[in-house]
């Protein structure tokens, strides 16, 4: 049981192909070859390119290869709870805020090698937009975009309707419960009282990295 649990949090945390290098790994020591010369140099050969170590175009291959990306899109559809874990660790619950303009979003980002994650998300809420724009499918054009790329949805339903299905376990759940609020608020047209928008901006200013 605890070895299945460990397994999913490298596969979630570290991704697949970390994984399996650390797979081998066990595989190399539960056969005792790493207590030989050429076992250990083999172990330090893959620790050597795991994790931080490993290359741009070996970590945008995977992804590309597994969620099938092709032509800007994706084949793979991506597991409601998949989607919730992910929320949680990467998810940012955003209000844009200018005067009584409010723009409620949901933002994840990633680095441009793992792209293709950003567009199946955008496959799986059916809508939402990709930052910087250019050929996903392209290595080349993805190594020479600035390295953050962001996943960015405004549909406030379809955000709420997910999420109060999928509550995140952690801390960020709180950020989502006040980000709603104040999605509410705009809906009742409060922000454009004065009382509605004090209250708004008092909700927002405890939100996410400022939060107790």
């Amino acid at each position: 049981m605890l070895m299945s649990i460990l397994v999913l949090l490298l596969c979630r945390r570290r991704g697949e192909l970390n994984y399996k290098d650390w797979k081998k790994i066990c595989l190399i020591m539960s056969k005792k070859e790493h207590l030989n010369i050429s076992g250990m140099e083999e172990v330090n050969q893959i620790v050597s390119l795991m994790n931080k170590n490993r290359s741009f175009e070996d970590k945008y291959n995977h992804c590309k290869s597994f969620l099938g990306l092709s032509d800007n899109e994706v084949n793979f559809n991506l597991p409601n709870h998949w989607v919730q874990g992910f929320l949680t660790g990467e998810g940012l619950f955003y209000h844009y805020l200018n005067g009584t303009v409010i723009n409620p979003s949901l933002e994840l980002g990633q680095n441009s090698h793992d792209v293709a994650i950003l567009i199946a998300l955008k496959k799986f809420f059916n809508g939402g937009y990709i930052k910087p724009k250019y050929k996903f499918n392209d290595l080349e054009e993805c190594k020479s975009s600035r390295s953050l790329n962001r996943f960015i949805l405004r549909n406030t339903e379809t955000i709420i309707q997910f999420v109060d299905q999928y509550p995140m376990l952690t801390r960020k759940h709180l950020d989502y419960i006040d980000w709603k609020k104040v999605v509410e608020l705009k809906n009742k047209g409060l922000h454009k009282t004065e009382e509605g928008l004090a209250l708004i901006n008092e909700i927002v200013s405890k939100m996410n990295s400022k939060r107790d």
